[in-house]
């Protein structure tokens, strides 16, 4: 699990003195529209973008005064994480509050550290990598004895619309930095697939694209797949094909000309099916599972309504897609799917409920409570109900 906790403040929906949210590998946000579901995976793709261009992102998204929260206070915006680093590395807690100089973003404090065990806070004692102290950008690099010695910056040594990530790189010199930017960039979401009878998709893709991510337009699906044939994961997903669509056989590729065309074989077809003929649906099932049974997954992959264009009898495969892929690497879903969350009932701590209450609260279902709820019925429709909040 890459996130173990995350705090947004004065961004977008989320107030100044917003909860800090817990995560699990398994992270399922419901609530009504507007609640601030997405806004969580934007925060998310603020931090993606501190390794490459923080700066533009924020352009992107509208500009620095779309993202801060819009209430009374005039607070910069922060987003505090903390990071697990596996084995026995203590958590490290990265911080980035930015605010607006004029039309521009100005990131007005940083800090990577070592996260205390009990607080989410900063104090003199800590072990830090870079943080601003009184105004100045430090670094707290390593030197040839094994001892730390601290590195005041001059603030115009630094672009002030940018992150440090993507500004001291050298792994051997910054190997924390350089930690938290290989892994913030490796983050992957998926919000607006669009698999249209011309979609890049369908068509035949270039064989050297990439073959470790799938691309945001999923233009390099049958490389991936293609991957994933000749993987351990190859009959976990000819078994979870089957069951969403039993007439299938298997999928296959045919690589001609540099390029690679993905097909579904069917049973008591005697030629392949080709994707420019598939289903909306099954591009997009095709899409999920490459996404979630890659054998070298990302720290984090993060995806919107995966219920979209799929028959609701198909979302227990997607489910349990979700459950076996967070086994290997952290998920943060979002969904309006009652049948989705139904096929979740064994899960439902993985649940958070997401509701504007003088903006985006979260928080997160309490299994015990609920156990007399789920031996008469399914999650979905206990969520139907009202009983556990998330309701418009």
């Amino acid at each position: 699990m890459f996130l173990k906790s995350l705090r947004i403040d004065g961004l977008l929906s989320f107030a100044p003195g917003t909860s800090t949210i817990d995560l699990l590998p398994l992270n399922v946000l419901i609530g009504p529209n507007a609640s601030g579901k997405s806004n969580m995976i934007e925060a998310i793709e603020l931090i993606r973008s501190t390794p490459t261009g923080f700066a533009s992102a924020i352009r992107d998204g509208g500009g620095v005064g779309d993202w801060l929260w819009k209430g009374y206070s005039l607070k910069p915006a922060s987003i505090d994480a903390r990071l697990y680093r596996g084995g026995a590395k203590t958590d490290l807690r990265y911080r980035l509050e930015f605010a607006a100089a004029g039309d521009r973003v100005e990131v007005t404090d940083e800090a990577i550290e070592e996260a205390d065990k009990d607080k989410n806070k900063s104090s003199a004692t800590d072990v830090f990598y870079y943080r601003f102290q009184g105004g100045h950008p430090t670094l707290n690099v390593a030197v040839d004895s094994g001892e730390r010695t601290q590195r005041k910056l001059k603030r115009d040594s630094l672009e002030p619309d940018a992150s440090v990530l993507s500004q001291r790189k050298d792994p051997d010199l910054y190997p924390e930095l350089a930690w938290c930017a290989n892994s913030f960039a490796r983050i992957q979401t998926f919000r607006e697939w669009s698999f249209g009878r011309y979609a890049a998709v369908r068509q035949p893709q270039p064989a050297t694209l990439p073959t470790d991510v799938l691309l945001p337009d999923a233009s390099n699906l049958g490389l991936l797949l293609n991957k994933i044939e000749h993987s351990s994961e190859a009959q976990k997903f000819q078994k979870l094909l089957k069951r969403f669509l039993p007439r299938v056989e298997r999928v296959s590729t045919l690589t001609q000309g540099g390029t690679i065309q993905l097909f579904l074989h069917e049973d008591g077809l005697n030629t392949p099916v080709p994707a420019t003929r598939l289903s909306d649906g099954t591009i997009r099932f095709l899409a999920m599972s490459a996404v979630l049974l890659q054998p070298s997954p990302p720290p984090l992959v993060c995806l919107e309504e995966p219920e979209l264009g799929l028959h609701p009898d198909a979302l227990s495969v997607v489910a349990d897609l979700l459950i076996d892929a967070s086994h290997r690497t952290q998920l943060i879903v979002t969904t309006h799917s009652d049948a989705l969350l139904s096929y979740l009932s064994s899960e439902p701590e993985s649940v958070l409920v997401c509701e504007n209450i003088g903006g985006t609260q979260m928080r997160r279902l309490d299994a015990d409570s609920l156990t007399s709820w789920l031996e008469k019925y399914g999650l979905g429709e206990v969520w139907r109900m009202g009983a556990i909040g998330g309701n418009p």
